[in-house]
């Protein structure tokens, strides 16, 4: 009689140790199930702040609303749409940040989404009838201190670096979608990359890195504002006219022209965006400007810069901020900036035509061109980034 009565006794202890044991397994459900929606909630907030970014770097970092709507775009995209799941998930996208390591900075995006019930399936049982509330925050910001200084994008053509051709991309890569002709001279940067046959070499002083082999690389002309803002807003080409101007040079405004012919003496571009729909030429004239953007529409030919001293500098505030030339990328005819004393900084944009250049002294100089000839007896010096970084600016999580 007293072992039955022992042993009804132990019926209860194992009940209640195997409630324990279900609650504390039911219990690792829900936070293994927590777990997920969280990671899924942070990839969808890493992928909002970098979308935001992205728009501040097209915009220069002068959109804020665009980078907020990109980034609730994006969230809405990977499954957290701001008001959805019955109104209980938030996502706010703020730029420039109000707090943090990136507070005022108008080049990054803040983002935060906030799910108020996160549906449990165990934890209920403790008083979490309406879920759990998750959190998670990013920021993007836009990166400026990277991008190659030169692109050749063809990916059939051969370029050509031609001796005694002397470039100086120290901070640099050099990107060639097919491959180059070195032939001598002196070669300087950190990365020479080649997606298309072996180089031919011919003596080139490779004094930092020798070409390699690289995966094809893309236009970088979307990651430039000024290049991006052209590529979608083509300046007016109504009400052109031709100029000639007279040997003894004079003073040019900005505008569109059906010819530009410099004649001699020194011309002086005022700032602006000149955009020529037939021909320019130089005929040994000084040219000097500051501010200035040179626009080549499709079918028009592009400027044989021949002048004995050529200085031209792009804007460096507004739409084309640094942008000194662009040719369209259907326009396939190639530009001569040749010279004895050619001084150039800026971009160069000219992805379906090849470039020939001789030289460049001293200015930060970006070249994207489907191919080019190097064909100077001066420096080709794309000297460093000026200090707000390189042109190329990329969206990168910050935090």
């Amino acid at each position: 009689m007293k072992r039955g009565r022992t042993a009804g006794q132990v019926l209860p202890l194992i009940a209640v140790c195997l409630t324990a044991l279900l609650g504390f397994a039911g219990i690792s459900v829900d936070v293994g199930y927590l777990e997920y929606r969280q990671q899924a909630q942070q990839t969808a907030t890493d992928a909002a702040a970098v979308g935001g970014a992205q728009q501040l770097a097209i915009s220069n970092c002068t959109n804020a609303s665009g980078a907020s709507s990109a980034a609730q775009y994006d969230a809405a995209g990977n499954g957290f749409a701001n008001g959805g799941l019955g109104n209980t998930v938030s996502v706010q996208a703020t730029s420039p940040p109000a707090s943090g390591p990136y507070a005022g900075n108008a080049c990054a995006v803040s983002v935060t989404i906030t799910t108020e019930h996160v549906a449990t399936f165990f934890s209920r049982m403790f008083g979490w009838q309406n879920g759990m509330p998750e959190s998670t925050q990013a920021v993007g910001t836009v990166n400026a201190n990277g991008g190659a200084c030169i692109y050749l994008l063809s990916r059939s053509t051969w370029s050509s670096f031609n001796s005694p051709v002397n470039v100086q991309a120290q901070t640099c890569p050099i990107n060639i979608n097919y491959s180059a002709d070195f032939d001598g001279g002196t070669i300087a940067s950190p990365y020479i990359g080649y997606a298309g046959p072996s180089p031919n070499y011919g003596g080139t002083d490779f004094t930092m890195a020798s070409p390699a082999k690289m995966l094809p690389v893309a236009d970088p002309c979307p990651e430039i504002p000024g290049c991006a803002y052209l590529a979608a807003n083509p300046p007016s080409q109504t009400n052109c006219q031709g100029v000639n101007m007279p040997n003894t040079g004079g003073t040019i405004n900005p505008g569109c022209y059906t010819y530009l012919n410099f004649n001699g003496g020194t011309v002086t571009m005022n700032p602006g965006v000149y955009t020529i729909t037939q021909n320019m030429n130089t005929n040994q004239t000084n040219i000097n400007g500051s501010g200035v953007t040179f626009y080549i529409p499709a079918g028009a030919n592009p400027p044989q810069w021949d002048g004995e001293t050529v200085n031209l500098s792009p804007p460096t505030s507004g739409s084309e901020s640094g942008v000194l030339y662009y040719q369209v990328p259907t326009n396939t005819n190639n530009p001569d900036l040749n010279g004895p004393d050619v001084n150039m900084q800026g971009l160069i944009y000219a992805p379906g035509a090849q470039i020939n250049i001789d030289g460049n002294a001293g200015k930060y100089l970006v070249i994207v061109a489907g191919s080019a000839n190097f064909n100077g007896d001066t420096a080709d010096d794309f000297a460093s980034p000026p200090p707000q970084g390189s042109y190329i600016k990329t969206a990168v999580l910050g935090e």
